[in-house]
């Protein structure tokens, strides 16, 4: 039986059971400071009390301003507001336009009304199957079932549901890092409507690594960046800069906090779109993005013999298996990319197994050296 607990001056109706060993306590507002208005509500209460220890929620008549206690199904739609709510406060704007999308897709293949303990694996598998027949890649599909899984784990954690329905990732072939050549990133450099702040820009991406956005969220301390745990991987990490890179970081900075950048709605979109414009003017291949760049940070460093352990921090991967995926490499194309490099490294040790204290890269190695030199000086 439900039992009267007063909180502040207000009643509440506290029911508790065990359930698969754990100990579970629901508090039922009363909406009063009376006691005997407070009895007589734990008796409508105590009749429904069994199954609210099921896992049913009501509304009682002075919670609805209704003359009856009814059942509140926990739908499927009521499910995704108060997901997407709590999401808005954590994730990036792109993140919860990306979450909704995949909620609407959810929505139109199990309805909105279902209650979202009734969604079973076989609802799952009809979700992947309309997403494949909107012609989405393997790689979208599996965001679209990242954030259904988020969802139902986050309603299994707060016991909201009993059982998660199985939501597995499609199985995705291995694809080769898309990385940027020295030739083309020569080419880029020498294109004569890049501003020298968009080359100084460019060069800074591809010898750290970072991410698009993470030095509008970085601070710099001394010659070391310090990226906290608000970005892609919620891993925070330092990345140590030389001389040269320091004041790149510190235009950048100055740039978007005070700059034109300072002016601009998106400064990450409006990088992305400069660097997307140059490699169509150098004719590179359409799959290459501004993402490309730390691609190609990840395959140099292996080239340059990097330990594969202190690659996954300096990126802030979660783990070494998405690190690994850099290594995934021909050989013979590789020698063709970046033959100065190459030439160093290769002939001296297999990829990846040289001794970290040679992490550091070999800047005269590089076939941008004339413009790295002159950024030291």
């Amino acid at each position: 039986m439900a039992t009267l607990r007063n909180f502040r001056g207000k009643w509440y109706a506290r029911s508790r059971w065990s359930k698969n060993g754990n100990k579970i306590e629901k508090l039922i507002p009363l909406r009063t400071s009376s006691k005997v208005t407070a009895r007589e509500r734990l008796a409508e209460v105590n009749k429904v009390e069994i199954d609210i220890k099921q896992g049913m929620e009501f509304s009682f008549p002075w919670l609805n301003a209704s003359s009856a206690t009814t059942v509140v199904r926990f739908t499927v739609e009521k499910a995704v507001t108060k997901w997407i709510e709590r999401r808005i406060k954590v994730q990036r704007k792109k993140t919860i336009v990306s979450n909704k999308k995949s909620c609407e897709y959810f929505m139109q293949v199990v309805g909105k009304t279902l209650p979202l303990k009734s969604v079973t694996s076989s609802h799952i598998e009809s979700y992947v199957d309309y997403l494949e027949s909107l012609n989405l890649g393997t790689h979208s599909i599996n965001i679209h079932l990242r954030a259904i899984k988020t969802m139902f784990r986050y309603y299994h954690k707060m016991r909201k549901i009993d059982l998660l329905p199985i939501i597995d990732q499609l199985s995705v072939k291995p694809n080769p890092p898309k990385y940027i050549t020295d030739y083309e990133f020569d080419a880029i450099m020498k294109l004569d409507w890049l501003d020298d702040f968009y080359r100084q820009i460019f060069l800074l991406y591809r010898e750290t690594g970072i991410r698009l956005r993470e030095p509008m969220m970085s601070e710099l301390s001394g010659n070391w960046v310090d990226i906290p745990n608000l970005s892609k991987s919620k891993i925070g990490r330092n990345v140590e800069l030389d001389n040269s890179l320091r004041a790149i970081f510190m235009d950048l900075q100055s740039w978007c906090n005070n700059g034109y950048g300072s002016k601009l709605k998106d400064v990450g979109e409006h990088i992305s779109k400069k660097f997307k414009k140059a490699l169509r003017e150098i004719g590179a291949d359409n799959n290459k993005t501004f993402h490309s760049l730390r691609h190609t940070f990840a395959v140099r460093k292996l080239i340059q013999g990097a330990n594969i352990y202190h690659l996954k921090l300096v990126m802030g991967h979660q783990s070494v298996t998405t690190t690994e995926i850099y290594s995934n490499m021909n050989l013979k194309r590789i020698a063709q990319d970046f033959p100065t490099i190459v030439s160093s490294y290769v002939n001296e040790t297999k990829i990846g197994e040289r001794d970290t204290q040679k992490w550091d890269t070999n800047k005269e190695s590089s076939t941008y050296l004339p413009i790295y030199q002159e950024l030291q000086a």
